[in-house]
């Protein structure tokens, strides 16, 4: 928790001294300089940012190391998830491939497999009787043109 809480006090700190360097060098512009309004906020934009490349060098080093680990955390947790993926896949794989064992998950199988087979033979059923209804095939596979 520490370092979580250490990880975000970091990047706190690093944005606010951004921030207070950033309302520091607009005040100038602002109230000492004839440079008013939006120039004055974009030239103090542009003057901070400068200024903190070399004043906040060592602190946004420190805070990229922070939000480097935190990232990185996520990514070791992506990366495990996966692998208990791959090793549940693999467990499921082997129960499938032993021999002579019936299971009830295959029973599931086949039956998807007869309605996508019923479903598609319905469909083609379909644009048959929207056709000629003299192209129907029987049950031995001959068509009824090919009877007569």
């Amino acid at each position: 928790m520490t370092k979580s809480k250490n990880r975000w006090l970091n990047f706190a700190t690093y944005t606010g001294l951004r921030l207070l360097l950033w309302l520091g060098v607009w005040a100038i512009l602002q109230f000492l300089t004839p440079v008013k309004g939006i120039m004055a906020v974009v030239l103090a934009l542009l003057i901070s940012s400068a200024i903190s490349i070399v004043l906040l060098d060592r602190q946004r080093d420190i805070m990229s190391e922070s939000v480097g680990a935190f990232f990185s955390g996520i990514n070791q947790k992506i990366e495990s998830s996966g692998a208990a993926e791959d090793v549940w896949q693999e467990d499921i794989l082997r129960e499938r491939s032993r021999p002579g064992e019936q299971r009830a998950g295959t029973n599931t199988v086949k039956q998807d497999e007869h309605s996508g087979l019923l479903q598609s033979d319905n469909e083609v059923g379909s644009d048959s009787t929207a056709g000629d209804e003299t192209d129907r095939l029987n049950s031995q596979g001959k068509t009824e043109k090919d009877q007569q």
